[in-house]
């Protein structure tokens, strides 16, 4: 008796369902066509290209040597000691971490990295126009030295950096 129930139950509200627009409507809207003008442009003219210059054609003032390099000249003290070695690396990419009193340097990018011997020496140096600082660290040779540190700019010693230790 509970199915019966249950089927007479489903089909009056099958039979219900249907009748509160089960069925289709007509559609008393209207389509609107629109019509699309399709227009073509004519094809945009060339302009006029300037005349290519080549190298051969540019003047340029005489002093002007194309140049956006600097040369520094380096000039290394002869060492102070006959039995302490030192070292001496110049490099442009570093950084000062003054709250801890550090300096961090890219090794990588030294322009000099040699010994410094019993006699004088000089180096040139090629910097680019961008590189206006370096560093440079004298390290001693022998157990728990602290290396020697020396800054250069271009607006404080020009196109000349005298090392002294």
């Amino acid at each position: 008796m509970k199915t019966h129930s249950i089927v007479i139950i489903a089909l009056i509200s099958a039979i219900s369902i249907a009748g509160c627009g089960g069925g289709s409507e007509e559609s008393t809207s209207t389509e609107v066509e629109t019509a699309v003008e399709v227009t073509t442009t004519p094809p945009v003219e060339d302009t006029p290209v300037q005349a290519t210059i080549i190298t051969e054609e540019l003047i340029s003032d005489p002093s002007f040597d194309l140049s956006s390099s600097n040369e520094l000249r380096v000039k290394l003290p002869a060492s102070t000691s006959t039995s302490t070695r030192y070292f001496i690396n110049i490099c442009t990419d570093f950084s000062t971490d003054d709250k801890n009193n550090e300096i961090n340097i890219n090794y990588a990018s030294c322009k000099l990295r040699t010994e410094i011997t019993i006699t004088k020496q000089e180096f040139t140096l090629s910097l680019s126009a961008s590189e206006l600082m370096l560093i440079a660290q004298i390290w001693p040779i022998e157990e728990g030295a602290q290396p020697i540190t020396s800054y250069w700019n271009i607006a404080e010693y020009g196109k000349q950096w005298p090392i002294e230790f």
